[in-house]
């Protein structure tokens, strides 16, 4: 629930969220048993590439509800197949998930692309406070 509107994370991000990264599976496997998933917006968590990903309504509908809702869904493929995972900032320095209202916002001549938290913290971004990019050091 703590997804917004129009916003995408990976299941990667909810594993890190409840505090056990390593088990993305078991995310993944909590997420298809939701009792209600409108209630509980599961269908905000989708695969890192950038593909929706599986839901119990099926594909068609979880991208439909997503669409609905303005999510950036082909620029996020975009980017994962272009390598790129995170978008950081390079006037503010920092660092997010490409569906982040905070990205979203960042102008095409200052985005930089990183194909992982690790290359954007090691390049001196920091991780975005509003998304929380899966793996980032606690604030």
């Amino acid at each position: 629930m703590e997804i917004p509107r129009g916003e995408t994370r990976p299941y990667s991000w909810v594993a890190s969220e409840i505090g056990r990264p390593r088990a993305v599976r078991a995310a993944g496997s909590a997420l298809a048993r939701n009792p209600v998933p409108i209630l509980i917006p599961c269908h905000r968590v989708v695969l890192s590439d950038g593909n929706e990903g599986h839901y119990l309504f099926g594909t068609d509908l979880k991208r439909r509800l997503l669409l609905h809702e303005d999510a950036n869904l082909e620029e996020a493929r975009r980017l994962a197949a272009a390598g790129a995972r995170y978008l950081g900032s390079d006037t503010t320095g920092v660092v997010c998930y490409p569906s982040c209202h905070h990205a979203r916002r960042i102008a095409p001549a200052h985005r930089v692309g990183f194909p992982s938290l690790a290359h954007a913290l090691d390049a001196g971004y920091r991780a975005c406070r509003h998304c929380r990019p899966a793996g980032a050091p606690a604030l």
